[in-house]
């Protein structure tokens, strides 16, 4: 028997391990997963924890089924390995184990082999799951974090860059072959949305809510490019971070406008930073390059963060109407999902 990890769980692992050229070599199709383990004695003496596989929330996301007038069923909380089990199988949550039926076809390198009878969804296949379970704000949330150059250390600190899981195009690529799966849909609209190369949740965040449309609580900006490289002048060298950069790098940047925004966090408060940063933006203003700059607390109060969005607007000649009352909740609900740590895996 084998088993077959899914939903949060793979998430979760491409996240802490990465997805290098050694793991895409074992990556492998299946047509079906009729082999899968999904009794508790099947599972267990499976040792799953032993390959790098952590528990994760047991299904508590909201379910877009239910809006379709299904009754809402009980969801068990706690924490699970989430598994996929095939069309039959019993889906109920068993001890520290989560099964999901997966009914329609698997697509094509769907699953990763890590150890003996044991494969993760890749990726891509794990962000379908994910979008057939998750609201479209969350689901293109975790398009982000699958796509950024980043993870966070245990216990916290400052997030450490690394090569990210998979990118918007390996993600595009997939889902072309996932036609009529469950989620695909949402997966394919959600990734519009989604912009490779974040290294900090706050890229994330503050680009999600720029670009998201307003009915997803967004203020519908063109999306940025993140982290965009700025060749330097010679004069202008004695300012970059690095002495082996030619370049400055603008957290979220439209190049067409030549505008950026810039997030200051609790490195830039160092006061050799801050002077650090006013040369560069002295640099960039030089460069007819106009910068804002963002903090945390601009954009959890609603009043500030409005103000600054309508600054936004009128330097990229966008114009921001009045939103109605259902986008002020949706504005809402996505400061709680980015800001307030209202959504975990």
């Amino acid at each position: 028997m084998r088993a077959y990890i899914g939903y949060s769980t793979a998430v979760q692992y491409w996240l802490k391990n990465g997805m290098d050229e050694t793991n895409r070599a074992n990556v492998v199709s299946f047509r079906s997963l009729n082999d899968a383990a999904y009794t508790l004695q099947e599972l267990t003496s499976l040792d799953l924890q032993l390959h790098g596989l952590e528990a994760s929330m047991a299904r508590g996301w909201p379910d877009s089924r239910r809006k379709r007038g299904k009754t809402k069923r009980e969801v068990p909380q706690g924490e699970a390995i989430h598994v996929l089990v095939p069309k039959g199988a019993d889906s109920n949550r068993i001890e520290g184990f989560d099964r999901h039926v997966w009914s329609t076809h698997i697509p094509e390198n769907s699953f990763c082999e890590i150890a003996s009878d044991t494969y993760v969804s890749t990726p891509e296949f794990a962000f379908l799951q994910m979008a057939g379970a998750l609201t479209f704000a969350q689901t293109v949330l975790v398009g982000y974090w699958l796509c950024a150059s980043y993870k966070l250390p245990e216990g916290g600190g400052v997030p450490l860059e690394v090569e990210p899981p998979t990118s918007v195009e390996r993600l595009q690529t997939f889902l072309l072959g996932a036609e009529g799966c469950y989620g695909a849909k949402k997966a394919r609209r959600a990734l519009r949305w989604v912009i490779d190369g974040a290294r900090s949740p706050m890229e994330v965040a503050t680009s999600m809510v720029m670009s998201l449309p307003t009915k997803y609580g967004g203020y519908g900006l063109e999306k940025p490019c993140i982290n965009y490289k700025v060749e330097t002048t010679d004069w202008d060298s004695c300012t970059l971070d690095r002495p082996d950069r030619t370049y400055f790098e603008i957290d979220l940047y439209w190049p067409k406008k030549k505008v950026g925004v810039e997030y200051d966090g609790f490195p830039h408060l160092d006061p050799a930073r801050i002077r650090k940063d006013k040369r560069r933006l002295n640099c960039l203003l030089v460069n007819d390059i106009k910068v804002l700059v963002v903090m945390y607390d601009q954009m959890v109060d609603d009043d500030v963060r409005d103000t600054l969005m309508h600054q936004l607007s009128k330097m990229l000649g966008a114009k921001q109407r009045d939103v109605s009352d259902a986008e002020k909740d949706a504005r809402e609900a996505l400061k709680g999902l980015l800001f307030l740590n209202e959504f975990s895996l």
